[in-house]
């Protein structure tokens, strides 16, 4: 029998493991946004194809450990040095071949991006089955065996989600970060070096030795486990993108929220991973257990929603977003178990084959895990609302359970009783529904109890558009923060329509426009509107802001307009897949900078790839949401800087209209000639631009912002 000291040890190994594994995820899958975008055809193929290479090399561990039965450990050294040698490389790797990609169709890009992560993705996922394996001669018991490696794995995970968004992408940067991981690797190396010298040498001899006592018959027929942890994966996967959602929501996407969400969900899994192995012990109860953690994880992930946007409401947001991690963590250590409980319960624990057997388990699992983004994310998401998702999970997880109810070895009163509980809860959520999430979306945007109810109300796989009604022009809010206002007016002006203006101010003649963006559409009327634009070209990333526009036919009549195109993509997706493309203007109503992912539309790399696709004189116009780092970062790329309210021009010409000049383009906006509206074009016109460009770059404590630092994401807080 294996010592404590070296269980100890083999936990310890696991566990860093786990930690470099999660920042390759968290890394690699936001360099890969950056170059093949955030629209949500990308990020379910790179989530999607980063879960399948952990199932495929699950098999790969399991043929492996099975052919070198004597050499668990050497390859388990092996797959550690291979993992953290590609990590050396990956940011690079990943640049040369996104570049060799260009412009992708849906297929294409779901080669490009296996053909990044396949071997990665392939090394970590054989860890689990060839470590379960070496590890099956202690304590003798699958389940016990995975619960335990699944739980210290998961915690080395959780620990790293919470350490990369609140300590190295804050300290280090990407590419920092990445080396950080592949040092881990080569620490998990090291110590398996000494593992297999020092510690278990001896404990080895030991347990092979020893005789092996005859196991039990499993419980469960093997191809239903398996249909088990297929839907299981897909539900498991589908409530953290759902959780995601929502906390996305109620945040406005704060970039840390991901790197949070993921430690509560992985320190759940760990916890009910670690608690399960008891049931799987001689004397436990794994039945009874799994029965009672799937009532338990369907009661909390169904009232979940409510319940936060209640605290969100009646206490504060800071209370809902912390009630939302303990729902995450809850539901996470409810159902963390009932993997390596499947497996005791459907694999016989003495048979040589255990551990091939547990890899295809876990290939089932991480094969519906895959089906989570593609299914929910990209369909589900696209066709119902975010409660309706919930509510179908929900009754999802209870069909699971009604089938294990069926098939598990329990007398017939214990089923009746439990087929009892569970028609009473679901006749309570039907009868419930509507009043447990009424105004939930209300509550938890604004985290107050008397707002009123939004206008509108557009969901699909893209985000939440809102809109409430307003006299000065209502208010649009794109995945819970404000988005603009439907006006036109600028004597108004409430949306600050003026920037929108300004554009006559900036470049003689803006023939070709791009702009990045659609937002309410207001800015497109007016930029439509300029007779001086001979094109203008929209690139918006959620067809959602289309159809809300249809409620307002002064704004919505632009798209019909033979002038203007629009694209349905992500914005930096479409200027790196149009090189042809050249612009005269190129303008971005940017959302705030502190966002998730808003690095992808204000690092140098983003405005150097701009700058390729302007004319000679060529400008750049975009919102800095007041950050002077934006400004800054702009200094480094173009030679002329100017500032208007809270946007930045920049360009290499000079950014010098007379004021006779600006006067005769913004008349070509054919506003009315009243007093008002002469009054207002006559301060546009002598409005100063002053050059700045010199003047920010002296401002030595600014941040430049780079893909690699996301500095306004995690360095400006």
């Amino acid at each position: 029998m294996l010592r404590s000291a070296s269980l100890r040890y083999i936990a310890l190994l696991f566990l860093v493991s786990g930690f470099s594994a999660l920042i390759y995820q968290v890394v690699w899958q936001r360099t890969l946004f950056a170059t093949f975008g955030i629209n949500s055809e990308s990020v379910t193929v790179i989530v999607s194809l980063f879960m399948f290479g952990l199932g495929l090399g699950a098999l790969a561990g399991g043929y492996l450990q099975q052919r070198f039965p004597r050499h668990r450990l050497r390859l388990f050294l092996l797959l550690e040095l291979g993992i953290g040698a590609f990590g050396l490389v990956s940011l690079e790797l990943i640049g040369l071949v996104s570049a060799a990609a260009g412009d992708t169709t849906t297929p294409e890009l779901v080669l490009w991006v296996y053909l990044i992560l396949a071997i990665p993705t392939l090394m970590m996922g054989a860890t689990l089955p060839i470590l379960v394996a070496w590890l099956q001669g202690y304590p003798r018991n699958i389940g016990q065996s995975v619960g335990l490696l699944y739980a210290v794995n998961t915690i080395g995970s959780a620990i790293a989600a919470w350490c990369t968004v609140e300590l190295l992408f804050v300290h280090l940067g990407q590419q920092a970060t990445v080396l950080a991981a592949a040092a881990c690797n080569f620490a998990t190396a090291a110590l398996i070096v000494h593992a297999s010298r020092r510690l278990v040498r001896e404990d080895l001899a030991a347990v092979e030795a020893a005789p092996r006592a005859p196991g039990a018959a499993p419980l469960l027929p093997y191809p239903l486990v398996a249909a088990t942890l297929l839907a299981f994966g897909y539900i498991s996967l589908s409530q953290e993108i759902l959780w995601f959602r929502m906390l996305g929501f109620m945040t406005a996407n704060r970039p840390e929220v991901f790197g949070l969400m993921l430690a509560a969900f992985l320190v759940g899994i760990a916890g009910g991973s670690m608690h399960s192995r008891r049931a799987c012990a001689p004397d436990g109860k794994p039945v009874d257990y799994l029965v009672r953690a799937l009532f338990l994880a369907i009661a909390v992930f169904y009232l979940a929603l409510p319940v936060v946007a209640a605290t969100s409401a009646y206490v504060s947001k800071a209370a809902g977003t912390v009630m939302a991690y303990i729902a995450i963590a809850a539901v996470a250590f409810f159902t963390g178990g009932i993997l390596p409980m499947l497996m005791h319960l459907g694999i016989a624990d003495d048979g040589k084959d255990a551990a091939s057997a547990m890899s295809w388990l876990y290939f089932a699992n991480i094969a519906g895990a895959t089906l989570g983004p593609l299914v929910t994310g990209f369909i589900l998401l696209d066709l119902f609302s975010l409660e309706a998702n919930i509510a179908v999970l929900s009754a999802l997880t209870a069909l699971l359970l009604l089938v294990l109810l069926v098939v598990l070895p329990k007398e017939r009163a214990y089923r009746l009783r439990a087929f009892a509980l569970m028609a009473v809860i679901a006749a309570g959520a039907c009868v419930l529904h509507s009043g447990l999430y009424a105004g939930h979306l209300e509550r938890l945007q604004h985290g107050k109890p008397d707002r009123p109810r939004f206008a509108y109300i557009h969901q699909n796989r893209s985000g939440i558009i809102t809109v409430e009604t307003d006299p000065r022009g209502d208010i649009m809010y794109g995945n819970g923060i404000y988005d603009g206002r439907y006006n036109l007016d600028l004597l108004r002006n409430s949306n600050l329509i003026d920037r929108a203006y300004m554009i006559a101010s900036l470049h003689r003649k803006p023939a070709r426009v791009l702009e990045i963006g659609l937002s309410t559409g207001s800015w497109a009327k007016v930029i439509a509107d300029y007779r001086a634009v001979e094109s203008l070209t929209i690139v918006e990333i959620n067809k959602g802001y289309v159809d809300a526009m249809q409620r307002y036919p002064e704004i919505a009549g632009v798209l019909e307009d033979p002038k203007v195109r629009l694209h349905i993509d992500d914005g930096r997706r479409w200027l790196r897949n149009h090189p042809a493309e050249k612009f005269d203007l190129i303008v971005m109503n940017t959302t705030y900078y502190w966002r998730s992912n808003a690095t992808n539309l204000l690092s140098v790399e983003f405005l150097e790839l701009a700058k390729q696709r302007l004319k000679s004189g060529g400008v750049v116009y975009y919102n800095t949401t007041g950050s002077p780092d934006v400004v800054y970062t702009a200094a480094h790329v173009f030679k002329h800087v100017t500032l208007f309210s809270n946007f930045v021009a920049a360009s290499d010409a000079p950014l010098a209209l007379s004021y006779e000049e600006r006067r005769a383009n913004l008349m070509q906006f054919g506003l009315g000639q009243d007093a008002q509206h002469r009054a207002e074009l006559e301060r546009l016109a002598s409005v100063p631009l002053p050059e700045v460009h010199d003047a920010i770059l002296r401002r030595r404590a600014l941040w430049k912002i780079t893909d690699d630092n996301m500095a306004v994401e995690f360095k400006v807080r």
